[in-house]
């Protein structure tokens, strides 16, 4: 928030320039908007607890999840997946050592 009584001086909090840039102000957004100059523009953004801050932009879409699968069903599903899969693999173990000993064989 801008307060310009402390006799024409601008007061900014950094509440208000977090709120900035949640909202997705850019920092030559809040340059323009709170009417600073470039040297004053860097000197907000070198307060501590504004350093680094990035504008936060939300994405242009909202994803709605349509599918009639839940969590749980899905779940379920890796889980029996991932035993099947053991299972094949412990199968076919017997094959490739059969295979590499007919190979050893010629």
């Amino acid at each position: 928030m801008s307060d310009l009584t402390n006799g024409g001086v601008q007061t900014l909090t950094v509440t208000g320039i977090q709120r900035d840039l949640n909202n997705g102000l850019t920092r030559p957004q809040i340059q323009a908007k709170y009417n600073l100059s470039g040297k004053d523009l860097k000197e907000l953004f070198s307060h501590p607890k504004l350093k680094g801050l990035k504008t936060k932009v939300a994405p242009s879409f909202k994803l709605v999840d349509d599918t009639l699968e839940n969590d749980e069903e899905v779940e379920n599903t890796i889980a029996s997946n991932s035993v099947e899969g053991a299972e094949n693999a412990s199968q076919d173990e017997p094959e490739s050592e059969l295979e590499f000993k007919t190979s050893e064989q010629f």
